[in-house]
């Protein structure tokens, strides 16, 4: 193509405003950090998910969009099978379903990709002689979550009214170590009156409930100081977790959408929702299954009152 060709604009594809914005923004998490910028640490929603599981997960829901995103015709132009985009509203102002489009499988990707890099400069901004302050974290984070999935049967009993107290007593903690080692204590001593049945529920590992004990101990012997994470440690860490809530959010686009879509035909809705999920519930089935006493025999029906003798016609 000639100078002219350029001046003239023939042959010059022109580039779609999303196409412009990732050649400004090199990198995922540039791509993102206006909205991140916008979004209250306070509410951010715990991630139920491990990191982990959570990075496989987000490829397979960006394929699986990508796979079904398109209705299918036959040769008659008859509609075979609905597609994802079919979900999408006309009018563009359905509040979350606004932001489900063509673009959401490429969204999820980029967003995998960026909470990923932010997962790795957190982990590198994290002192090899951290204190036990994190893994105190983690280790309440398991064995609260475990805890909840476990008694979350619909009936309220004893056993929810105790973590219900637990949980309004360390609503209101300070980020301190000393906060850190009571609720751990609390939590562990709740879990260990479940440990058989905890033990293996969604990977769960009843090892953690002494290890939350020991954590405490080492938290109280630690001078206060030693304690704090780091102020870039603590900005790598809310950046993480920003970027994860908006992975989980466009994976949740993707499975309500699918959903709704093949509400008849469930064989593809479950290609979408979550394995480690559907083990977890299993496994809550089946551990509750195990502790629950077997029905008393029922005691064996008295015998029926003889009939009286029916006098004798003369």
């Amino acid at each position: 193509m000639d100078a002219r060709d350029c001046r003239s604009g023939r042959g010059v594809r022109r580039r779609d405003p999303g196409e412009v914005e990732m050649a400004k923004k090199t990198s995922d998490i540039e791509r993102w950090s206006d909205v991140v910028q916008q979004m209250n640490a306070g509410n951010l929603p715990a991630i139920t998910v491990p990191l982990h599981v959570l990075f496989g997960e987000a490829v397979d829901v960006a394929r699986f969009c990508d796979k079904y995103w398109k209705t299918q015709v036959d040769a008659q132009k008859r509609v075979t099978r609905l597609g994802l985009e079919s979900a999408v509203p006309k009018d563009g102002k359905k509040g979350d379903a606004a932001r489900f489009g063509p673009r959401t499988a490429e969204e999820i990707l980029s967003l995998q990709r960026a909470t990923q890099e932010a997962q790795t400069r957190y982990l590198l901004t994290v002192e090899k002689n951290e204190s036990p302050r994190e893994r105190g974290k983690f280790l309440l984070g398991e064995i609260s979550a475990t805890l909840r999935f476990y008694f979350d049967d619909g009936v309220d009993d004893a056993r929810d009214e105790m973590l219900a107290r637990i949980d309004a007593a360390h609503a209101e903690d300070p980020d301190t170590a000393d906060a850190l080692a009571s609720a751990l204590d609390d939590y562990a001593l709740l879990g260990e009156k479940h440990r058989d049945a905890l033990d293996g529920l969604g990977g769960f590992d009843a090892a953690h409930l002494d290890e939350a004990r020991a954590v405490a101990a080492e938290l109280r012997s630690r001078p206060a100081q030693a304690e704090a994470i780091s102020r870039q440690a603590q900005d790598a860490l809310l950046l993480r977790n920003k970027l994860a809530t908006l992975l989980v959010e466009r994976m949740g686009l993707v499975r309500n959408a699918a959903r709704f879509v093949f509400r008849g035909q469930p064989e593809i809705v479950r290609e979408v929702t979550s394995a480690y999920e559907r083990r977890k519930r299993a496994a809550a089935r089946r551990a509750k299954a195990t502790a629950a006493p077997s029905p008393a025999t029922p005691a064996p029906a008295a015998p029926s009152p003889a009939a009286p003798a029916m006098p004798l016609e003369g």
